[in-house]
């Protein structure tokens, strides 16, 4: 059994509560699958949006709408009150070919009204179903009327999800067993939300709201999914819907729209819905920019925060400023704020967020810890938001029983493979490298996000072996792809020959594989050298007739396919995307070096924008480690296993492998250069080991660290 409940708008929150206890039972009796909505957004018609005050779906038995009736209301007006639901429900679900069976739908939904005594009604047909809860099983018993084939297709209407399919027709592909068939199938899968994918997206505690998920769990969909929820059935609320990767703007108002108009029938008012960046600029509206001008304060750009705060962290630097300058004064702006990419934010953002929505703080942030480029850590509550003058925090994510979920993790990853992803956290945390590289500090998080203990104990200096759960992996990726063909990795002597394979390769995908030019992906994990690197790599390609843009580059800034043509991007430009096929280049760039949590981020990142097939390509002596770790893995069977590090060993990793600033770059950099040529000295004899007797105090400290 199965049974999860989503609760929306509540209007009658007594109702609800003997009607869940009575759909409870009955479900444990029956051990039956489904799903109870509770204030379920169904349409609208010419007048007015329609809400069902409860919606029941199962497997067996198909969809009960329930009204909460009064006994002292007209026979007359309990009968109107099921017609017209009757009538939106049938209405809103025939527009789906896939619900519908000749000129009828493929099953006959039931509308029962729930009253508190009993109802005399005289029905010829039996049309009218007026009962109290304890009544409910027995007319469900009696119902045989639903093709259980449907259910899946019924969810997905329900769920609002038919409208993100891909439009897609791929008329190209004429092989049964391409990569274009391939990922056709794909992307024909019927987009079902999970239970966590439900809740997230529905549920709206009178509070702030976590939503913690792996790379292509489904994060941006959700929050889009829930910005649509709250936007028709709270139209008097302004909400707030913000990111850090400025591709995701485009995707955000496509998906809000789709969602509202299949939601309400009308089109977005975005005077009460902001789809706007964190930062923005004096020229372009931004979370941080609008806070500043509305405090008489003028906000920086990318350039000036540079200039000021210097390059590691310039967003922080504004935001901190910022922050001293908001007072017990400012009027917040916003009834509602939801957050992706909150892994790439500073504390000092949340703390703004926190000041700009008004209470009870209806805050919603969603990440993944993995896919900050800069830090490992998330900063905690009392970092993000503070306390209150008891040292209390100011918000609470407590999950409470019969509620709406405060605290959800997505643990089902829809994008990767199961082993793309995890060959992803194993080069990610460098589960393979002696020693590793970084750790979730709570290590429950594994379980958390789909893994489960195989051998060995998830503990503090034990030795364990992870494997990816059946249930957080869909059947298709099992069923379509294989684990040699969905990841290779490929170790070059010189970058122009890792170009040039590159560039053989992409024209066999699009010319033998029947994939699309812009199903193809090309990464450059290093930033200050992507443009360079891509302008290589472009020779090889207009060699061989290959339609190339570098994102952001070649296009808009908000832009990053273009019909015909292949997409290369640097990781940060990549990050929030997704490709069929993706080509990770000079992967030895995140092998051994200063930052290593941040190398192996843009890695992990990197490697999981694949829906399919991915391929890592590096260069020299560095690529041999990214190698062995993927051999390790691979010998592994993609599971992950390793000495989980000690408290201290942890804190030793992040010391060493952290972010650092420019002057300490070039320190450690002095420090190598001069090390290399007292080497160099000593292996020719030009400076004898007795002439330097430090050498033996470097030797005893060495031995000490």
């Amino acid at each position: 059994m199965q049974f999860d409940i989503v609760r929306g708008k509540i209007s009658k929150p007594e109702q609800c509560r003997q009607l869940i206890s009575v759909i409870r039972q009955y479900m444990k009796d029956n051990d039956e699958t489904g799903t109870l909505y509770l204030g379920y957004p169904l349409t609208a018609n010419a007048d007015e949006a329609i809400m069902v005050e409860a919606l029941w779906v199962t497997k067996n038995k198909g969809m009960v709408a329930f009204i909460f009736g009064d006994s002292q209301d007209s026979v007359l007006l309990l009968k109107e009150q099921q017609d017209s639901l009757y009538y939106n429900i049938d209405f809103y679900l025939k527009k789906y070919s896939s619900l519908r069976k000749g000129r009828n739908l493929a099953f006959a939904p039931l509308v029962i009204t729930v009253v508190p005594n009993e109802v005399r009604c005289s029905d010829e047909n039996n049309e009218y179903i007026f009962c109290k809860n304890e009544e409910i099983a027995s007319y469900i018993e009696d119902f045989d009327g639903f093709d259980k084939t449907v259910y899946k297709r019924l969810c997905e209407v329900l769920q609002k999800v038919s409208e993100i399919k891909p439009r897609k027709k791929r008329i190209n592909v004429k092989k049964p067993d391409s990569y274009g068939a391939i990922i056709k199938k794909i992307e024909k899968e019927i987009a079902n939300l999970d239970q966590w994918q439900k809740k997230a997206a529905f549920e709206m505690p009178d509070g702030p709201q976590r939503i913690k998920g792996l790379a292509g769990s489904g994060k941006t969909i959700v929050l889009a999914l829930k910005a649509a929820y709250l936007h028709t059935q709270f139209p008097e609320l302004k909400i707030g819907v913000t990111y850090y990767t400025r591709a995701l703007y485009q995707q955000y108002f496509n998906l809000i729209s789709d969602f509202v108009q299949d939601m309400s029938g009308e089109k977005v008012d975005w005077d009460s819905l902001d789809v706007i960046h964190a930062w923005g600029s004096n020229s372009e509206q931004g979370i941080y920019s609008n806070m500043a001008t509305r405090v008489g304060f003028r906000a920086y750009n990318l350039t000036s925060a540079i200039s000021k705060f210097g390059r590691m962290n310039p967003f922080e630097g504004c935001c901190d400023e910022l922050l001293s300058l908001i007072t017990s004064e400012y009027e917040p702006e916003y009834d509602v704020m939801l957050i992706d990419e909150a892994q790439d934010m500073p504390s000092s953002f949340f703390r703004l967020i926190y000041s700009n929505v008004k209470e009870p703080k209806r805050i919603i942030w969603a990440y993944d810890e993995l896919q900050n480029l800069s830090n490992v850590e998330m900063p905690s509550l009392e970092e993000m938001f503070g306390v209150d003058e008891n040292g209390s925090l100011n918000i609470n994510i407590e999950n409470r029983d019969d509620e709406p979920r405060r605290d959800i993790t997505l643990p089902v990853c829809y994008r990767n493979p199961p082993w793309t992803l995890a060959l992803a956290h194993a080069l990610g945390f460098g589960l393979y490298h002696k020693p590793v590289i970084q750790m979730f500090d709570d290590l429950k998080v594994w379980r958390d996000i789909g893994y489960t203990v195989k051998s060995g104990k998830l503990k503090e200096n034990n030795t364990v072996q992870l494997s990816r759960k059946n249930v957080s992996t869909p059947e298709y990726f099992e069923e379509l792809l294989s684990k040699e063909d969905s990841i290779k990795l490929h170790k070059f002597d010189a970058k122009e020959a890792q170009y040039s394979w590159i560039a053989s390769e992409i024209k066999k995908n699009i010319v033998n594989d029947e994939l699309d030019p812009d199903d193809i992906l090309v990464i450059f994990p290093d930033t200050y050298t992507a443009k360079r690197e891509y302008k290589e790599l472009q020779k090889f390609l207009n060699a061989r007739e290959i339609k190339s843009i570098l994102a952001g580059v070649d296009t808009d800034r908000d832009t990053f396919r273009v019909n015909g043509c292949i997409t290369c991007a640097h990781v940060y430009r990549a990050k929030g995307n997704e490709a069929p096929m993706v080509y990770v280049v000079n992967a030895d760039y995140c092998a051994e070096e200063m930052e290593l949590i941040k190398l192996r981020n843009i890695l992990f990142t990197s490697i999981t924008r694949s829906r399919a097939w991915v391929r890592i390509c590096g260069v020299g002596v560095n690529m041999e480690q990214i190698e062995k770790e993927y051999n390790d893995c691979v010998s592994n069977n993609f599971d992950l296993r390793f000495r989980v590090p000690t408290a201290d060993e942890l804190k030793a990793a992040r010391r060493v492998n952290r972010e650092r600033t420019s002057k300490e770059k070039q320190l450690v950099e002095n420090v190598k250069a001069n090390i290399n040529e007292l080497i160099l000295q000593l292996e020719h004899g030009i400076v004898e080991p007795e002439l330097v007797p430090e050498l033996s105090k470097l030797i005893n400290l060495l031995e000490k660290k």
